[in-house]
């Protein structure tokens, strides 16, 4: 069959929820779901819809259920298993934060960077970054979540708010060296955190080196060696997969001089409880170091 735009492939699906492919491919075995389609080359693809429930699925397994209890249900059965795990409401989005989700439904990229504009200018880098774009970014999973958002919003906002951050982060004009490298490693597409951190230190008049995502632990080395950094920052999205996460951490802590401060935050970290010597959780971005 060809291929439209609502298409995903399994890389694509593993990248979005962080369920691996040979994961998905055991699902489908076992218990009949995901049903992927095929391409005119033979491959599994997966509609928005499909990776929408796996999400959804992901979610409920962090919280420590089991495959085989959630990839039976309904969509009735998961809506009423969620509100049973989190009976109270949601916290309401601030008036500013609801024009923003308002703006980006109805597809108003014109107004949508008018009001990222007035909310920077009155708030400035540090209560943007904490009072609108974290809360703005919070809202639109939710609500991608929850079926009130499609996958091109959530990547359309994103994309804005890259353009917008990178924009203002250039304007601080930070004359001293930078001695913090970000980056997030392979396998970890989700880079806006990033942004939101490098901001944040902005704000602080400290530099960063941002080198993006999915870095090689050799590059991410090389990088800190070069730029003598004294901290790196690495944050880890819920899609990314939880089991490696430690691990990981564990081996770029090891290449590392010791010196080297490494700093960890991000949905994906919020469970992780012990940590390696030399590595420090960033619980929200309210709480970084200054």
């Amino acid at each position: 069959m060809a291929e439209n735009l609502d298409d995903f492939s399994i890389g694509m699906v593993e990248r979005d929820t962080g369920i691996g492919r040979d994961t998905l491919r055991i699902w489908e075995r076992r218990y009949g779901f995901p049903e992927p389609l095929r391409n005119d080359k033979g491959e599994r693809i997966y509609s928005e819809k499909q990776v929408r429930r796996l999400q959804r699925i992901r979610r409920l397994l962090d919280q420590g259920l089991r495959p085989g209890k959630l990839l039976v249900l309904n969509e009735q059965d998961l809506d009423n298993l969620e509100a049973d795990l989190h009976p109270e409401q949601a916290t309401p989005l601030n008036d500013s934060v609801a024009q923003l989700l308002e703006a980006l439904r109805q597809a108003d990229i014109s107004r949508l960077g008018t009001l990222l504009q007035q909310q920077y200018e009155h708030q400035g880098m540090r209560d943007f970054i904490l009072q609108t774009v974290a809360p703005l970014v919070k809202g639109t999973g939710d609500e991608w979540a929850q079926g009130q958002l499609q996958i091109f919003q959530e990547h359309i906002l994103s994309e804005q708010l890259r353009r917008f951050l990178k924009t203002k982060i250039t304007q601080q004009a930070i004359s001293t060296p930078a001695r913090i490298i970000l980056a997030t490693l392979p396998g970890e597409t989700h880079t806006l955190g990033l942004l939101m951190v490098e901001a944040i230190l902005a704000s602080q008049r400290v530099a960063a080196i941002n080198l993006g995502g999915e870095v090689p632990m050799d590059q991410i080395k090389n990088a800190v060696e070069q730029y003598e950094a004294d901290i790196l920052g690495i944050t880890f999205s819920a899609a990314y997969s939880y089991k490696h996460i430690r691990p990981h951490l564990i081996e770029l802590r090891d290449l590392l001089p010791a010196h080297v401060t490494i700093w960890t935050g991000g949905e994906g970290v919020h469970r992780l409880r012990k940590l390696p010597s030399g590595v420090m959780k960033i619980k929200t971005l309210d709480t970084m170091p200054q």
